[in-house]
């Protein structure tokens, strides 16, 4: 059996920076802080279920897109 726990992962910067907005904006159409943004952004936080919904409402990102193998 594989005990490895699937991790969700998407580029948040990347997913921002294409639509040309700061880490404020962002933060606002999320719901969330700039701070919580920016420790998402540098991989000291982890993305909630919450925000992980609001990403793909905001962005259009497909739900398979946050996993990886």
């Amino acid at each position: 059996m594989d005990n490895r726990r699937e991790k969700a992962w998407i580029d948040l910067k990347k997913l921002r920076t294409d639509h040309g907005w700061r880490q404020t904006e962002t933060a606002e159409k999320l719901g969330v802080s700039r701070e919580y943004v920016s420790a998402i952004e540098n991989g000291r936080r982890g993305i909630s279920m919450t925000v992980m919904d609001a990403i793909i409402r905001v962005f259009g990102v497909p739900y398979e897109d946050f996993f990886r193998a």
